[in-house]
């Protein structure tokens, strides 16, 4: 597969992005293959992204072996449909994801069966390929990482089709087109970027970075039910009715920002693409094609509560003011199953096993949320811890930045 995404990528201030947005009622077949079809037709059809004699790597959102109905997971009626149309345009698909965690095989053949997509695959007659070996790609145009370890299943393909899922994210404020993105670097390796990037900006700056890498041909977005407020498994299920697509990742990220009622400045991985050149200027740079085109917003979608807004803050403030509200992962003994999943995705070690849930060394913790992202039991609740004077801390972290 060609990952190579140089200068040449860059578009210019005044550049119209198009992504369909077409209304689904629900997930029956009927339903969801015509509105697919209609949602890729709007772009130009499927055979503007899949030529005949090629494969093609459908990649789902299977954040965790979650059924369909709790809307974690890409809905598997979505994924056939899109199975379907790369069939029909003489290409042979493939469909594999790596949510956090070990990916081993018997792990991720749970995982195809909880979420229904194995199912599908096997009614389609496609391999669901395994996540389990990687290796390392160079991407010197990067501007937060310059290489990724990424599945060596890409080396089989020659294009890619993400399918995601439109969700809330209590670190990168919305999962939609690029953040799905992330799960093509298998299981635990994922750790290292949590750690090394502690910060949602650089954290952010790297998925822009792996979106530019791997360049998907195409992403169609499950938005039939998506989910609000503590997403992207701990949220609330939300109807919204629609399938959306673009050939453009940022594209399609900002329109659901805007339908969101987020602004560019909001969504951090929406601000840096635009910044560099990759995505809209704003929302009258996105042309929505489509009968779903007139929805501008979803009513009554809540972002999560761990998202920052400051304004006119200056950014060291805003920095500063952000540290001081974050919140941070609290478990409740009454639901936790000690299944230790949480223990076992946490990149900074910070969680051990105690007698009755859980136990986390503040110390340690990074607020990478990854814990309360892999809790199939929503034991883990986001929650400020109580603050000591923030006029004390204020003039204490004011001192030591004046060398006081």
């Amino acid at each position: 597969m060609n990952r190579s995404a140089g200068p040449e990528g860059v578009t210019q201030p005044d550049t119209v992005f198009t992504v369909s947005a077409v209304r689904c009622a629900g997930y029956g077949q009927e339903e969801v293959a015509k509105a697919v079809r209609a949602a890729v037709d709007e772009l130009g059809g499927i055979g503007r992204f899949v030529s005949a004699g090629e494969t093609i790597l459908i990649k789902p959102n299977m954040l965790a072996a979650r059924k369909p109905e709790q809307a974690v997971t890409t809905h598997p009626e979505v994924v056939r449909q899109v199975i379907r149309l790369v069939k029909g345009a003489g290409a042979t698909p493939l469909v594999g994801d790596s949510p956090a965690g070990i990916g081993n095989e018997g792990a991720l053949r749970s995982l195809a069966e909880k979420t229904g997509i194995g199912k599908v695959c096997a009614e389609e007659g496609v391999e669901f390929v395994m996540f389990t070996e990687s290796h390392r790609i160079p991407y010197p145009d990067g501007g937060v990482v310059m290489s990724f370890e990424l599945t060596t299943a890409l080396d089989r393909v020659d294009g890619i089709i993400s399918v995601g899922k439109l969700k809330t994210h209590t670190f990168t404020v919305l999962t939609g087109a690029v953040k799905n993105l992330f799960g093509i670097i298998p299981g635990l390796k994922k750790a290292e970027f949590h750690l090394r990037l502690k910060e949602v900006d650089g954290f952010s700056g790297m998925l822009v970075d792996l979106a530019e890498c791997v360049r998907p041909r195409l992403t169609v977005i499950d938005a039939v039910i998506g989910m609000d407020g503590e997403g992207p498994s701990g949220g609330r299920p939300l109807k919204i009715g629609l399938v959306l697509a673009s050939d453009n990742v940022h594209a399609l990220d900002a329109h659901f920002a805007h339908m969101a009622g987020a602004d560019g400045d909001t969504v951090p991985s929406v601000r840096i693409a635009r910044s560099r050149g990759l995505g809209p200027a704003d929302h009258s740079h996105v042309r929505v094609l489509g009968d779903g085109a007139g929805m501008e917003r979803i009513e009554g979608f809540k972002l999560p509560s761990t998202t920052q807004r400051y304004g006119g803050i200056p950014h060291f403030l805003g920095r500063f003011v952000g540290e001081s509200v974050t919140k941070k992962p609290v478990f409740l003994a009454s639901r936790c199953t000690r299944c230790g999943q949480c223990i076992e995705v946490c990149p900074a070690d910070a969680l051990e096993q105690g007698d009755k849930k859980p136990t986390i060394d503040r110390a340690l913790c990074i607020r990478c949320y990854c814990c309360q992202e892999a809790c199939p039991s929503r034991a883990i609740v986001l929650r400020r811890r109580p603050l000591r004077s923030l006029a004390r801390t204020a003039a204490s972290w004011s001192g030591k930045r004046l060398g006081r």
